[in-house]
């Protein structure tokens, strides 16, 4: 019976624990005056110790393996963190404050913040403390592939910054004029030439589209009476009427842009859009990019969204503000009802070959998207080379087996 007791005593004391302010805070006092003044009632120091003892740091070996980075996460955001408001938006839940992911890609939680960056040098040990701004909110930092730099987003209450930092001195700046966008993901990724950074930049508009119940109709959704199976999604966070579509549009409209790392220059590249994934060829030259295009659907969310899926000249920078496209790939369709464990039809999984300048890779079913239906083959393989002027040419040979 007293060790029963002891265990509910310790079920209560952690979940108390996770209802704290802030865990940062010093420990309230445990009389009972304190605790009919706070908000929250507090375990014992001992527990509290336990919990925010920092958890070990994370290894990230530089690509060139001579310096180690050892990251140090906060184990429980704040209560004012969870409380943040944030708006559902077509499943990605996002705080309009600063247009950060309020949730992680994965929507399990709040994403933690970096508590301490420390750099090791492998030859000798020599560790050197990186000084993050006070009352900072950074992401985990992103490796340069020579070894010299690393970058990382700062989430404050208004942006989501973009800081670059030196491996050798572990001195850290701001790049200023950046706002960085993580409606979509894929916000910051260093460019083959390590100097560079192409980034989702928040764009420059009005203020979010007011609201205005029923002004614009009723909503309206459309039954084809085609069948198919769909994933099932939490209905809150599917857009509902215009007003989320609208809502939609405005947070997860980007600026494309390169920020020089050393001197922090910013180049827009083409005209501010829904941009989703972006992947940049070896020659620092073409990227791959996929935008989010309407009509928007109220049943799924946005990865199922229609999509344009062009290559782009990120050195054309886009003339008159147009988009430097040098090669449309596909237009696809909404993908509402693509089959559990299946995929959609047309050109999916880009990616570039590593041993050549730009030569772009992508898959195709063969079975409609269906693993139901019998095939010889469930994908075929394309390729496409640059200057991207021929026609795409299959890379896999037909198979003559029985239909799996």
């Amino acid at each position: 019976m007293q060790g029963k007791h002891l265990l509910s005593g310790l079920v209560a004391a952690t979940l108390a624990v996770g209802m704290t302010p802030s865990v940062n805070a010093a420990p309230a006092a445990t009389t009972p005056a304190a605790n009919a003044s706070s908000a929250y009632n507090q375990p014992p120091k001992e527990i509290l110790d336990v919990m925010r003892a920092p958890s070990p740091p994370t290894p990230s070996l530089s690509p060139t393996r001579d310096k180690l980075m050892l990251v140090t996460m906060e184990e429980y955001p704040t209560i004012a963190k969870v409380a943040t408001p944030y708006m559902r938006l077509a499943g990605v839940r996002v705080e309009p404050g600063n247009h950060s992911q309020h949730d992680t890609p994965g929507g399990y939680g709040i994403p933690p913040c970096v508590s301490a960056i420390d750099l090791v040098q492998v030859a000798d040990g020599k560790q050197i403390k990186v000084k993050l701004p006070a009352g900072a909110c950074p992401r985990r930092p992103a490796w340069s592939a020579d070894g010299q730099r690393f970058a990382f987003e700062n989430i404050t209450n208004e942006a989501v910054e973009l800081w670059v930092g030196d491996a050798k001195t572990g001195a850290i700046r701001q790049i200023k004029g950046v706002r960085l966008n993580q409606m979509f993901g894929d916000q910051l990724q260093w460019m083959p030439d390590q100097k560079t950074l192409l980034v989702k930049l928040v764009s420059a508009q009005k203020a979010p589209p007011p609201a205005a119940a029923g002004s614009d109709g009723p909503g309206i959704q459309e039954s084809l009476g085609a069948t198919g199976q769909s994933s099932t999604y939490e209905n809150r966070d599917t857009l509902r009427n215009r007003q989320d579509e609208a809502l939609f549009t405005y947070y997860g409209t980007s600026q494309l842009a390169l920020v020089d790392a050393a001197s922090g220059k910013i180049t827009p590249v083409g005209k501010p859009g829904l941009y989703e994934e972006l992947d940049v060829a070896p020659d620092g030259r073409h990227a791959v990019v996929s935008e989010i295009r309407p009509p928007f659907s109220y049943v799924t969310t946005f990865d199922r969204f229609p999509k344009q899926i062009d290559l782009w000249d990120l050195s054309q920078r886009g003339a008159g503000g147009a988009n430097p496209v040098v090669r449309q790939i596909a237009a696809l369709p909404l993908a509402d009802r693509v089959p559990n464990r299946g995929v959609p039809v047309g050109p999916r999984n880009f990616s570039w070959r590593p041993t050549e300048a730009a030569t772009l890779v992508w898959a195709e079913a063969l079975d409609g998207g269906n693993p139901n239906v019998q095939a010889l083959d469930r994908d075929k393989l394309m390729m496409l080379k640059a200057p991207f002027k021929a026609d795409p040419v299959e890379i896999t040979a037909p198979s003559s087996a029985t239909p799996a």
